[in-house]
């Protein structure tokens, strides 16, 4: 007996029917899991996309974008990752390759000083290959991500349309919080070209 591939398309398919209802976030987060396990275990997952201009095998790209669903191919370099910042929203990943080291955070303020914050770290998450985390809804999605074992790819997945919103990083030293926006890579080349 033959078992049917299970690509990148259905599991787009499966989460946006998922996100579509409207369940809750932890609800959405669980239903969400077992079909991303599924997918991850297949090194190859990402070869089941066509050929487009956005995907960039170095640095990642978007798979799918909703008001509600964005999945994303993400790559890390060797030695890199993301200084401590959120997501606004509850966020999964699946490792493919590699593996992702997340530092979590919470914030101890009460949340009244304007773009200050007072962060405290929380137990890490280590993600390695074939494998899947989950960050909650805000406040609980404040973390950063090292890459100390060589080059990772992963799968991400988030409640919500990233690349729509402002997000923030936090600087632990000096406790201020910067605003920032996501682009997409044909943002960035348009941004290059003007």
């Amino acid at each position: 007996m033959t078992t049917a591939t299970y690509t990148i398309q259905d599991f787009v398919r499966d989460a946006q029917r998922i996100a579509d209802r409207g369940d809750s976030d932890d609800r959405q987060i669980a239903q969400i899991a077992g079909p991303l396990e599924r997918l991850i275990q297949r090194k190859d997952c990402l070869l089941d996309l066509p050929d487009c201009d956005t995907a960039d095998p170095e640095q990642g790209f978007v798979i799918h974008r909703s008001d509600n669903l964005t999945v994303s191919a993400v790559v890390w370099q060797p030695d890199s990752g993301a200084p401590v910042h959120n997501h606004n929203g509850w966020a999964m990943e699946g490792v493919i390759s590699g593996v992702e080291f997340n530092r979590n955070y919470q914030r101890i303020d009460d949340g009244m000083t304007p773009w200050r914050a007072e962060l405290e770290e929380l137990e890490p998450s280590l993600v390695p290959a074939g494998e899947t985390t989950y960050l909650r809804e805000p406040p609980a999605d404040i973390h950063a991500v090292e890459i100390n074992q060589g080059k990772t790819l992963a799968i991400h997945v988030y409640g919500l349309d990233l690349l729509r919103q402002w997000r923030y990083r936090f600087n632990l030293a000096t406790g201020e919080v910067e605003p920032f926006g996501m682009r997409t890579r044909r943002q960035l080349d348009a941004a290059k070209r003007d």
